[in-house]
Order: C-alpha cells, then structure tokens, then sequence
C-alpha cells in the first residue's frame, strides 16, 4: 500500500483535520481505481482561504503530488470551518487528473505550472466535468465563466464547453486541439495569472 501524506499536520490556522483528510484521499483514490500502491501528498496552504481557489497535480517520480489552497476545503457558512462535501468534490477532480497522468492519455502532458490558462481550463472542465457525472455537486455554471474566460465568450466554444464536460475520454492531445479550435492558443498569457498568486506562499 502507497503512503498518503498530508502538510500541515496538524492544522494551525483553520479547523482541519489532517487524519480526515487522509481518509477522503484514500477512499476517492479507491473509487477512481488509482492503483493502491502509488504514494499520494497533499500540501494545503492554510493561509489561502475561500475564495483564493488554487490547485495543482503533478506526478513526481511516479507518486501523485497534490496542492491546493485551503479555500476549497473551507465551509461557505462558517469562515475557516472543515467542508467534508467541498474537499470530496475537489480531491475527487483532483486525483481524476492525477489518474489521467498515470494512464489516461496524458502521460506527456507539461507539469500544471508550465500548463497555459487555456489549457489548464481544458482540462479543468473535463475533470469537472467526470465529477459531476459521479454525483458530486459542481458549479457548472462557474466552470463555464472560468472556461469562457480563457477560450472566449462564443457559441463555438460553449460547444467545446458541453462536449469536454460530457466525455468520458480525452487526452493531452485533444485538449491542445481544443485550444487550436478556440483559438486560445492565439490569446497572450495574462501578466498575473491568480494561480502564480496562489503558488508564491510555496517558495
């Protein structure tokens, strides 16, 4: 069995439990079938709540490096209280990326840092999109403004929108098509993206 890590631990700055955490990593990693013996870290940056949204997947040396703000784990109703719903739902879209790393088609795809906004919010909707086909509660809605931000606010990509949020399949390959398609591949690089905000607090 692959270890499951969790930083910090214990929590400081808000009312989550690190024991709690490793518990929903393993049961979402069972359920999307990540093979048990691959090791799993989650680092959560406590000091970014809600609604700072920021997170990674990479694959290090073949285990699943997971990070994120603590925001998503945050309840909406109560400011630094412990969401069970919210972390499920994000660990969920998070470990399918990771999944899609280690054997779905996306074995060539960059680390997230080194991802462009367009493609990042590609692959965000297809993640999203499985999330939500496995009954968790997901706002499509918010997840359609993100993409359309990067992708264009135009009936052909609300197209691409609805087909990557209903596939089951995909691969690094299609999203760079995606973006082509979109023409995202044409639009200049924002000159502060919020996910280099939300990543300073880690250097």
């Amino acid at each position: 069995m692959g270890s499951i890590t969790v930083t910090p631990d214990p929590f400081h700055l808000v009312e989550f439990d690190a024991a709690v955490l490793r518990g929903l990593i393993e049961e979402v990693a069972g359920s999307l079938q990540i093979p048990p013996t691959v090791d799993i870290s989650l680092i959560v940056d406590e000091a970014l709540p809600h609604p700072i949204l920021g997170c990674e997947t990479n694959l290090v040396d073949g285990a699943i490096d997971l990070w994120c703000s603590g925001g998503w784990f945050e309840s909406r109703n109560k400011t630094r209280a412990f969401s069970e719903r919210h972390a499920r739902g994000v660990l969920t879209a998070m470990l399918l990326r990771a999944r899609d790393r280690l054997s779905g088609g996306f074995e060539d795809a960059p680390a997230d840092g080194e991802l462009t906004l367009a493609e990042r919010s590609a692959w965000d909707v297809y993640a999203w999109g499985r999330t939500d086909q496995l009954g968790h509660r997901v706002h499509r809605q918010k997840r359609l403004y993100d993409f359309r931000l990067q992708h264009g606010f135009t009936d052909a990509a609300d197209a691409v929108f609805d087909r990557l949020w209903t596939s089951n399949s995909s691969s690094w390959g299609a999203i760079r098509e995606i973006c082509a398609e979109t023409g995202a591949v044409l639009r200049p690089k924002a000159k502060l993206p919020a996910d280099l905000l939300r990543r300073g607090s880690r250097h």
